[in-house]
């Protein structure tokens, strides 16, 4: 190529000679060459720019493809993930068989469209086909987890049922144990196919549950009989049935069957102690009936034919039915020890006791003894807290009459029943048991604190009237904690003050005024309230100080009560009055002990019935005519006529233990000697 060079001439292009040039114009030409310089390198710079565009927008389109490629797998895992649930589905809900699961997952994915994949490169178009290759295969390989899950549920599903239907059969009476275990040991191929290495365990625990459960059956059919019981454990621990149960299992079973034959044992003792209590029933009724009979035939009146027959009737199966002029005492009972008297109960104990100081201590005499220990601790617990329930548990009695406590009127019209009911359980207590049980007793305590203390005295006379003392007494004694004030007029019960009202109003009020601050107590401690009160009756010879300190509370509320009706302050003669309406007697001096006197009876009068005691008081507490008097024997008779010179001591109401030389006289037994003066 040729280029222009002026004159209209042609030349081949050459360097140009260096111009000639003065000296100043060297620095244009250097200009000049520098501009041109910067243009070639703008031409290269324009061309390295157009090249790098072009390899961006290509790495762009590729990363496009390749985006493009990952969404479409990702599409196709979407995809063959809903396949494969909902393949789930069906064979969940059998709408498939498992076995037919691949085949609808292949036809399924085959249905599926394949990814445009034209214009991709080729390492982006390789990956985009392994990547849809992986993805179906992987949703393969979940369906053979999902046909082998199903497979394997079909499988426990079978041999579940056999197993459920085994188990039935085993569980009838008399089954063929032996055969069912061969049959279940026939089931190791599909039983291994549900349950893999674990059905080993699982066939032995289905066959230690199903003889558990039989023999547990066997157990219950046996449990009403002793020999049966035993027969059962010796097979169990030594005969055919030693080696069908684990360690664990068969110990329990056996610890069953001793709490089986314990509980029958108790079954029988209680139903022997209620038959023989009914047996004691029948024995009083029949000598009550008896001793009417006799005393009728003794008037010498003619007796009637029909209340022959009835007495004979009554007394059938007696030994009074014959005749017999001897009163036959009750056989002791062999029923449970918590069935018997709670005085058995003591002497068993006793009995223990006394073994092991003669014999020394063994494991099984000293477990014997806290065994009756425990059984006497819990009856005298019980007792104390709730007689009437604790003779109810026992079997003392059989049910509770039902009362009626709306009103006092109506408490006293339903409440006799309850009354015998009591006396039946005081008799297994061995002391007076309340007829009200812990709840009936505060329902009382509710209804009675709703009234003013006149009308609640007169509620509370009207209840301890028809209770009777010994049931009044009870009741105070189950009251005394929760409510003391009530608990002491329920003591007083109909006592009557000399200004005619009832004494139990008088501790009431007193209680009431006491509480509120309306009396002005003395608390000296040698003139005040207390301590005059302690004076009258600290030496006062009673025999139990428990009922000494219940004299001193009532006499203190009585003292309370008169001072309210005083403009607040009780005197000397309020308090000793307020002692005498709490003993409701007198206290009179005799051979140097302090005496409560019986009501209404003064010293002259207690004085002349003392010296008519006779001889035949005392015999009828001493059969063979002697007395212990301070340990030597004397006649009864000769012991009759020195009692007015001994000294006395106060058991209960007008009734008296003599006491020589310290010591309470008794009768050859130990049992004390007790006189009444009324």
């Amino acid at each position: 190529m040729r280029i222009p060079i002026g004159n209209f001439g042609n030349a081949i292009p050459q360097a140009a000679p260096a111009p000639r040039v003065p000296g100043g114009a060297g620095r244009g030409a250097e200009a000049l060459q520098k501009a041109a310089s910067g243009l070639v390198d703008s031409i290269e710079s324009g061309v390295v720019e157009e090249k790098r565009l072009a390899k961006e927008q290509e790495e762009n389109q590729q990363a496009l493809d390749r985006a493009k490629a990952a969404n479409a797998v990702l599409d196709r895992e979407i995809e063959v993930d809903a396949i494969g649930k909902d393949i789930e589905r069906r064979v969940a809900s059998g709408e498939i068989h498992y076995d037919k699961a691949h085949e609808q997952y292949k036809n399924k994915v085959f249905e599926l469209k394949s990814p445009e994949t034209t214009g991709f490169d080729p390492v982006t178009a390789e990956k985009l086909s392994k990547g849809m290759k992986q993805v179906d295969f992987k949703g393969s390989g979940n369906i053979d987890g999902l046909v082998a899950k199903a497979k394997t549920a079909d499988f426990r599903s079978q041999t579940d049922g056999i197993l459920d239907k085994l188990g039935k059969k085993a569980g009838l009476p008399g089954a063929d144990m032996e055969g069912v275990a061969a049959q279940i040991d026939a089931m190791d191929n599909i039983g291994r196919q549900a349950y893999g290495a674990g059905w080993d365990k699982r066939k032995q625990d289905w066959k230690d549950n199903t003889w558990d459960a039989q023999l547990t059956q066997q157990a219950m059919g046996v449990r009403d009989s002793l020999d049966g019981i035993k027969t059962l454990q010796k097979e169990i621990t030594q005969g055919s049935y030693a080696d069908k149960l684990d360690s664990g299992r068969r110990n329990s079973l056996v610890a069953k069957l001793d709490g089986y034959r314990t509980s029958l044992i108790q079954r029988n003792e209680a139903a022997a102690a209620r038959a023989a209590r009914e047996q004691e029933m029948r024995l009083k009724k029949a000598e009550a009936e008896f001793n009417t009979f006799q005393g009728m035939a003794d008037k010498g009146t003619t007796l009637s034919p029909e209340y022959v027959d009835r007495a004979v009737q009554m007394t059938a199966g007696t030994p009074y039915q014959a005749g017999i002029k001897a009163i036959a005492k009750q056989a002791q009972e062999t029923g449970g020890i918590a069935a018997q008297p709670i005085r058995n109960q003591e002497a068993a104990l006793t009995q223990i006791d006394t073994l092991i100081a003669k014999q020394g201590r063994t494991p099984e005499l000293d477990k014997r003894r806290e065994q009756i220990a425990n059984v006497l601790h819990s009856s005298q617990t019980d007792v104390t807290e709730n007689g009437l329930r604790a003779g109810l548990e026992r079997g003392v009695i059989t049910e509770l009459a039902p009362i009626d406590i709306s009103t006092p009127q109506a408490f006293a019209a339903s409440i006799s029943k309850r009354v015998s009911q009591a006396e039946t359980v005081g008799q297994w207590a061995g002391k007076a048991v309340s007829p009200l049980d812990a709840t009936e007793a505060a329902g009382i305590r509710s209804m009675l604190d709703a009234m003013p203390a006149k009308q609640k005295s007169q509620a509370i006379a009207t209840i301890s009237h028809s209770l009777g003392t010994k049931a009044s007494v009870a009741v105070s004694e189950q009251l005394y904690l929760q409510d003391r004030p009530t608990a002491l007029a329920f003591s007083a019960g109909s006592d009557f003050t000399t200004a005619g009202r009832y004494t139990s109003e008088l501790i009431l009020k007193g209680a009431t005024a006491i509480k509120d601050g309306t009396v002005i107590r003395d608390e000296k401690k040698v003139t005040g309230w207390k301590a005059s009160i302690a004076a009258e009756l600290d030496d006062l010879n009673i025999a139990n100080e428990a009922i000494k300190t219940q004299l001193k509370e009532s006499s203190y509320y009585i003292s309370a009560g008169l001072a309210s009706e005083a403009g607040g302050v009780a005197s000397i003669s309020d308090i000793r009055q307020a002692v005498r309406l709490a003993i409701n007697g007198e206290i009179i001096e005799h051979n140097g002990k302090k005496l409560p006197l019986p009501p209404g009876v003064d010293e002259g009068r207690f004085l002349v019935r003392l010296q008519d005691i006779g001889a035949s008081q005392v015999l009828r507490q001493a059969p063979d005519g002697m007395v212990r008097v301070a340990g030597v024997e004397m006649p009864a008779a000769d012991f009759a006529t020195s009692i007015p010179a001994q000294e006395l001591l106060a058991v209960g109401e007008g009734r008296y233990v003599v006491i020589v030389k310290g010591r309470p006289v008794t009768d050859a037994s130990g049992k004390k000697i007790i006189i009444k003066v009324k």
